[in-house]
């Protein structure tokens, strides 16, 4: 329940089904990861109660994409992981049009919601009311920019 993602759009008994035990989170995600063998991770905002005990625990970081272009995360973070910190940020670097869709579209939300919806990894106009999805120009772009960066199958 990231500060970036739609916590902020998740209805009162969406945000209470999740623990504020840093274990019994864990063992949620655990139990998510039986059903979805797929990388499964719990995000938490900085004010949250259980942040501390959670992030503490991590044993990777995730970007905003990571969920949803997993490959790239990966090698980002298993470059920095190995202390090869100039290929995580040369990697990061490679990416540099996805971080500009991000700036150019008000944030990632939107733009990761349209790449999820573009890899048929979401349902088109996935987003909760009110969020407005892209529009078929800005969809036009993000399409772009996945087949320059090879992301797109």
């Amino acid at each position: 329940m990231g500060s970036t993602g739609s916590y902020a759009y998740l209805r009162p008994d969406e945000r209470a089904a999740v623990p504020a035990d840093p274990e019994a989170a864990r063992a949620r995600v655990q139990e998510i990861r039986a059903i979805i063998p797929r990388h499964v991770s719990l995000g938490v905002s900085g004010d949250s109660v259980a942040a501390a005990g959670l992030v503490a625990g991590c044993d990777a970081w995730y970007s905003v994409i990571a969920g949803t272009l997993p490959q790239p995360a990966l090698r980002i973070t298993r470059a920095v992981q190995e202390g090869r910190h100039q290929e995580g940020l040369d990697l990061s670097e490679e990416l540099g049009p996805l971080w500009e869709l991000f700036a150019r579209e008000g944030g990632s939300l939107r733009v990761t919601a349209a790449i999820a919806e573009e890899l048929g990894l979401a349902p088109r106009r996935s987003l909760p009311l009110p969020i407005q999805g892209l529009d078929a120009h800005q969809r036009a772009r993000v399409s772009q920019v996945l087949r320059e960066l090879h992301l797109l199958a």
